[in-house]
């Protein structure tokens, strides 16, 4: 089994002013991204600092945020979204709890995007702004998703959309396998990657995404929660298909999954791309 330090990448900054002013950037292997036992997703960022102090940011998200890569806000207040940001304050740690403000997230399983700013306070007289927060956090953390590197191909043909060519061709491929401890399904998320010539930042990824509970070959996108196809650019952008077929050689498991599929992406109601031929064929590298 091949997992990452936390199993989740990405990017989480925000400004801070008040009793403290300094700009928050989370270290590039200390992100984490997760679903608590309620549900409840948790997206984490921590800065190490000499003598073993830290700047850490902690965002709480309730279970009924919908996996559908659309955006949606939650205000920072009891019974909604929550945030704590702790740091070394008097050779102690101080963390300030959000009072207001509130977070616009988009998120569709394992790509989350978010902006948000908020009031918070430590006690009663000592409090902080914070202003221009940014989360683009990919992959579910270590425990709860194993990740497997994979050889083979993943293909598609694209018509329209973000991608910047009609070829996708990935160069990298990975194999996921979640384990939430029962308080979510499990899946397969078979991924490949493409990176657009000249912009070795910008990655393009598509995922298929299998429930471990699916039996049968031959499956139907249309609001199909337990198979899904999905499409990201990174930074900023992440789609699943609304319309489409997925078809497979043979049922799927840790080590392998092949097959065919096409899909429909809708960018917004009257804005819409394809993937009209895809392939792929995916194996697990052995340790």
């Amino acid at each position: 089994m091949h997992t990452k330090a936390t199993g989740t990448q990405g990017a989480f900054t925000v400004d801070v002013t008040g009793q403290h002013t300094l700009s928050f950037e989370g270290d590039a292997d200390e992100m984490q991204l997760y679903p608590d036992r309620d549900g409840n997703w948790n997206l984490i960022a921590t800065h190490r600092l000499p003598g073993d102090k830290y700047q850490g940011i902690n965002i709480i998200v309730p279970s009924d945020l919908p996996l559908d890569g659309k955006k949606h806000t939650y205000p920072f207040a009891v019974g909604a979204a929550l945030l704590h940001f702790s740091l070394f304050e008097n050779q102690g740690v101080a963390t300030y709890a959000a009072t207001s403000g509130e977070i616009e997230i988009s998120f569709d399983g394992m790509h989350l995007v978010a902006e948000f700013s908020a009031s918070a306070e430590f006690g009663s007289k000592q409090k902080i702004t914070l202003s221009n927060g940014m989360a683009d956090l990919m992959g579910l953390s270590t425990g709860l998703t194993a990740q497997y590197p994979a050889k083979g191909n993943l293909n598609a043909t694209f018509q329209g959309g973000p991608h910047p060519g009609p070829r996708f061709e990935a160069t990298e491929l990975r194999i996921d396998s979640s384990n939430f401890e029962e308080h979510r399904p499990d899946r397969w998320i078979f991924m490949g990657e493409h990176k657009d010539e000249g912009l070795p930042a910008v990655r393009n990824i598509i995922s298929i995404v299998v429930g471990k509970t699916v039996t049968g070959l031959n499956h139907d996108l249309a609001g199909n929660n337990q198979v899904r196809i999905q499409y990201q650019r990174v930074p900023g952008l992440a789609f699943t298909a609304d319309a489409g077929e997925l078809r497979l050689n043979k049922a799927v498991d840790d080590d392998q999954a092949s097959g065919t599929f096409y899909c429909t992406f809708n960018k917004d109601k009257s804005d819409e791309f394809k993937v009209v031929d895809g392939l792929f064929s995916l194996v697990k590298v052995s340790d």
